[in-house]
């Protein structure tokens, strides 16, 4: 009986030294992938930055589920509502993105425009939208013909200095992503695509390298973001992320993989050990 446990831990190690090393690899999803109408477009937030949209919807007829992207992440789900205004003859379409968040527009063959509303006790405009249906997803940012060649690809901290007041109740609320502490950053090719760990969860993203950083964007709990990055250096950049109401300043540090992995591996091998001897023990 010992022999074939010990032939199995055995056996286990290589597999357990696969698992110890940190995949940083994504990959982007769309609509096309799960056969749905592709919508893509932007937000119009504070002083006419666009903030990229996309998003699916299912079917042609009955209860039409709506999903919205952000890099590697499911954003969020709801149904697409679309008729008639009797007022106003007018094909009017909605649909919700969080508990206080909502799309409202008006639709024009394979375009549909409006504003995006959100707020807990009392809706409020924080941008105004446009999407059109395509046939196939493209990239909203234009790829440039030298792009930098440092590759992001690992784990940042992120320190934003002075965090934004939420004394608010009404900001309170709302997910603000100076909070955000780190960033896991994969480059393919001239694509770059992360994700953020703070308070809120996991934030998908995904975006371009420029000539001298990345431009990405993410919608997370009923907020956008563009998120502009330029590297200092091979281990920091700067970036402004911009909001429907507010802009952030950040500074992004590497971290080291090797450590990272290292504390990891020697986590693991604590646990097997331990394991390993209450066996011979037993």
């Amino acid at each position: 009986m010992k022999k074939s446990v010990s032939l199995f831990v055995l056996t286990s190690l290589p597999f357990l030294f696969l698992s110890c090393t940190k995949s940083y690899e994504l990959e982007p999803r769309d609509a096309g992938q799960y056969g749905y109408e592709i919508w893509q477009g932007h937000f119009i937030v504070q002083n006419g930055v666009k903030i990229p949209l996309l998003f699916g919807v299912e079917g042609k007829t009955g209860m039409r589920q709506v999903r919205l992207f952000s890099g590697s992440e499911l954003a969020h789900w709801s149904y697409w509502h679309e008729g008639e205004d009797w007022h106003t003859a007018v094909d009017s379409v909605s649909f919700e993105t969080g508990l206080h968040s909502e799309f409202r527009g008006t639709r024009k063959g394979d375009t549909v425009s409006g504003i995006y509303f959100d707020g807990v006790s009392t809706k409020v405009e924080r941008a105004k939208f446009k999407a059109q249906k395509v046939d196939q997803y493209k990239s909203p940012f234009t790829e440039v013909t030298h792009p930098t060649p440092i590759v992001p690809t690992g784990t940042w901290h992120l320190d934003f200095g002075t965090l934004k007041d939420l004394s608010d109740p009404k900001e309170l609320l709302r997910y603000t992503m100076d909070r955000v502490q780190t960033f896991d950053l994969f480059r393919k090719d001239q694509m770059i695509i992360g994700k953020a760990y703070g308070a809120g969860g996991v934030q998908g993203f995904d975006g371009v390298m420029t000539a001298d950083g990345f431009i990405c964007s993410s919608f997370h709990h009923s907020e956008p973001f563009l998120i502009v990055g330029t590297f200092i250096d091979e281990n920091t950049f700067d970036a402004t992320i911009t909001s429907t109401t507010d802009v952030f300043q950040v500074r992004g540090t590497r971290k080291s993989q090797a450590k990272e992995n290292t504390e990891h591996t020697g986590s693991v091998l604590k646990g097997l050990y331990l394991t390993v001897k209450a066996f011979f023990k037993w």
